[in-house]
């Protein structure tokens, strides 16, 4: 019987918490029905991948084939290809460009002067807002054939240098995508780590300097292992998207010259999938790819566990 006025009571508590919430409630609702609608709910469409598809048919009249269809993208020449493009590019943001975020942090966080620091700041993390199409085109406008970078060669090497359009060049393709991509997230990736050091107490870098550490010494022996948690939680998340190359990114500064050797699965699946209606055998990318994608994850995961206890479960 005295149960009953617990639960009673209980449930009193959290239809005043809600109330009192209530904004935050709202707010966190549109969060899990987006996540809903387009996270959960397309799952449904990985059967397509055990089936011949047909748009008309529907999943109820497509015949199923079981596994055909992972069978057959191996045998694509330009999917090999581009999964060795996809490990290859994310290899490089993961190994070159995340510690790049790291190190900009840590200088951003030794600036003095805080008018100087919120302009860096700002300024680096304001091409985060903008879609990679308009990071494209800022590339493109930039690396065109009659652009600011070939004017700059004409007035360094003279007027009879050739221009060069880079953009069209197969082997400068893997340097742009770099730095592409280090241009639009390196400044929000630091907002991370500065969060992470603003939390590290104040009074290990007193007790510190007392004891005659440097500025080096204090950013290698407390900032570091203070956002080390953070840093190891970013490279695992980092690391099950090995083989997720940023479709956005790749598919607009690709062109007719570039396309051979900077294909990635990602794009594979759109050829195929949306340009030439093979939804199966494009769903079967997508599935295969999510599930290394998970035991990366899950592996990295527990070799951090096992090594430095931090892991993201």
């Amino acid at each position: 019987m005295s149960a009953t006025p617990s639960k009673y009571m209980n449930r009193r508590k959290l239809m005043i918490r809600i109330r009192q919430h209530a904004l935050y409630y709202v707010l966190i609702g549109f969060a899990l029905v987006w996540t809903l609608v387009f996270q959960f709910l397309p799952m449904a469409g990985i059967v397509m991948a055990f089936q011949d598809f047909d748009i008309i048919k529907g999943f109820r009249g497509s015949p199923w084939v079981g596994f055909k269809h992972f069978i057959e993208m191996f045998r694509i020449d330009p999917l090999r290809r581009a999964i060795v493009n996809t490990i290859y590019y994310s290899v490089l943001k993961l190994f070159f460009a995340f510690p790049l975020t790291i190190i900009f942090a840590l200088l951003l966080n030794e600036l003095t002067n805080m008018t100087f620091k919120r302009i860096v700041q700002t300024v680096s993390y304001l091409p985060y807002f903008l879609s990679w199409i308009a990071v494209v085109s800022l590339f493109y406008s930039f690396f065109e054939l009659y652009g600011p970078l070939n004017d700059l060669r004409l007035r360094l090497f003279g007027p009879d240098t050739p221009r060069v359009n880079i953009l069209m060049e197969p082997r400068y393709f893997t340097g742009i995508m770099f730095w592409s991509h280090v241009y639009k997230e390196i400044g929000w990736g630091t907002i991370i780590y500065l969060a992470a050091i603003s939390g590290i107490d104040g009074q290990l870098y007193e007790a510190a300097v007392v004891d005659g550490c440097g500025r080096f010494r204090l950013v290698l022996h407390i900032t570091l292992p203070g956002i080390m948690p953070t840093i190891v939680i970013l490279f695992i998340m980092q690391a099950g998207g090995l083989l997720n190359a940023n479709f956005e990114q790749i598919i607009g500064l690709q062109n007719l010259y570039t396309r051979e050797s900077s294909e990635v699965i990602n794009t594979i699946v759109y050829r195929y999938g949306l340009q030439q209606g093979k939804f199966s055998l494009a769903t079967a990318f997508g599935l295969t790819q999510g599930v290394v994608s998970f035991i990366i994850m899950f592996v990295v995961n527990r070799i951090s566990k096992s090594l430095s206890g931090v892991g993201v479960w």
